[in-house]
């Protein structure tokens, strides 16, 4: 079975390991050395689909609480290719994070759910959902100020020019990108 982390499409992979696994687990590495554990550390992720990436960032016990937000509807190009469903990403999202407790899943799009939390609530916030420019701008305006210290996301490379034109435009440049497409920006 293919997923977007764990087994990824042949073409999506021109390196000789996993760049999809390793580099989130490198960013994970530098997130751990950057945020320093004075108080219970929170994240949020928007966009989890399958919960791949939530399960490494669970497993990486950084994070006391992770918000994952994601609506399981709508149009998405791996659905198609994988012949799932939403159903089937949302069951596999459950299993993906069934060992962790500290996991809250918000069924719904992230403008709906960002005034529930308070400003400068997130130590990490990490956008991985739609990658239209307009989506990436949106999703960075909302969660900007509930960040205190890293913001970030996936996929800014040439195949995804939302994803770059968004980061881009509000941030001027990432301060550091992984191999898996993860960008980040520090923040003051």
């Amino acid at each position: 079975m293919k997923t977007l982390r764990f087994n990824p499409h042949p073409e999506w992979n021109n390196s000789k390991s996993n760049r999809y696994v390793k580099g989130l687990y490198d960013f994970c590495e530098y997130v751990s050395s950057e945020l320093t554990r004075t108080h219970p550390l929170k994240m949020c992720e928007i966009g989890s689909y399958m919960g791949e990436s939530t399960l490494i960032f669970a497993s990486q016990m950084i994070f006391d609480e992770i918000q994952c937000i994601d609506p399981f509807e709508g149009v998405e190009e791996f659905n198609e290719i994988s012949n799932r469903d939403w159903v089937d990403v949302e069951q596999e999202f459950k299993l993906n994070t069934r060992y962790f407790d500290h996991i809250v899943l918000h069924r719904d799009y992230c403008e709906n759910v960002a005034d529930k939390f308070e400003n400068n609530h997130f130590d990490l916030v990490y956008i991985d959902a739609n990658h239209s420019y307009e989506d990436v701008k949106k999703n960075i305006e909302l969660f900007l100020p509930k960040c205190k210290t890293i913001i970030s996301g996936h996929d800014y490379q040439q195949e995804w020019p939302g994803v770059v034109r968004a980061v881009n435009e509000v941030f001027g440049a990432p301060d550091r990108l992984f191999a898996d497409g993860t960008w980040m920006k520090k923040l003051p």
